[in-house]
């Protein structure tokens, strides 16, 4: 407490969260609101290298997998079992895996138990359906739509700097086309969450970017649900070497978000 940028720091994030607080209880009063789900990752198998991540698996490697209809059962019981409203989807970019693969994931959880609301897809596995169908993204979400989707998680979002996609997630789906695909998923009634990992190579000026990218993307569609910043785990990842972001820092970035996307 010696440390005056210390006292600084402290202060000007005590101010910001009260502004925070001041934006979410215009909005909410004291009510919060969550929902119970669980995970199922198919396949962990990706045809991309994303820099950051720690999940994805080469197809020969042993620790690869692909989920059976008969274990999305399993996990979708589970789901139920443990009291769940909700079962969100996403995995790997598995390249010997067709579009009717991943509709099928969604149309075995949906007849397996109809009510569980479905929220599966990011944006960058919506891009690769289009790749790999060559059908236009509308096309892709309506099929999905049809087999039993609620809604998208919102991730793929990363940061969406081209030159910080470079570093992190190249040949990735890019920012726009993201953006595009939250577009017409809002046109088609979808309520997807939005995303943003911090904590990495970008900087402020790229948080304040991607945030107002957002923002003017939910004045224009009203579509998203809720934004949920990620804060970037270095472990078993291609930038191991960085340190993780601090709890100061977390609380600064949620803060930040709550008033740079008060229309959310």
């Amino acid at each position: 407490f010696e440390d005056g940028l210390f006292l600084d720091q402290h202060a000007d994030l005590l101010t910001m969260g009260q502004l925070a607080d001041l934006v979410r209880r215009r909005r909410h009063g004291d009510i919060a609101y969550y929902n119970t789900n669980i995970h199922l990752n198919p396949t962990n198998v990706c045809v991309y290298r994303c820099t950051f991540c720690a999940f994805r698996s080469d197809l020969k490697s042993p620790k690869s997998y692909v989920f059976s209809d008969d274990m999305i059962r399993e996990r979708v019981l589970e789901a139920k079992a443990r009291g769940a409203t909700e079962i969100h989807v996403v995995g790997g970019l598995h390249h010997q895996k067709k579009f009717d693969w991943y509709v099928n994931v969604v149309r075995v959880i949906h007849e397996t138990w109809p009510q569980i609301h479905i929220k599966a897809w990011t944006g960058v596995e919506i891009n690769w359906f289009a790749h790999l169908t060559k059908q236009p993204y509308r096309w892709i979400l309506q099929e999905l739509i049809d087999a039993g989707l609620g809604s998208l998680p919102g991730g793929g979002a990363e940061i969406f700097d081209e030159q910080v996609r470079a570093q992190i997630c190249e040949h990735k789906a890019d920012s726009e086309s993201w953006i595009e695909i939250h577009r017409t998923a809002h046109e088609l009634g979808l309520r997807p969450n939005a995303t943003m990992l911090y904590g990495h190579v970008e900087q402020a000026q790229h948080r304040i970017d991607h945030l107002l990218r957002l923002r003017q993307l939910q004045d224009e569609t009203g579509g998203f649900q809720t934004c949920i910043p990620l804060a970037f785990h270095p472990e078993n990842t291609g930038m191991s070497h960085l340190p993780k972001p601090t709890g100061h820092m977390d609380l600064r970035m949620m803060a930040l978000s709550r008033l740079m996307l008060d229309n959310f």
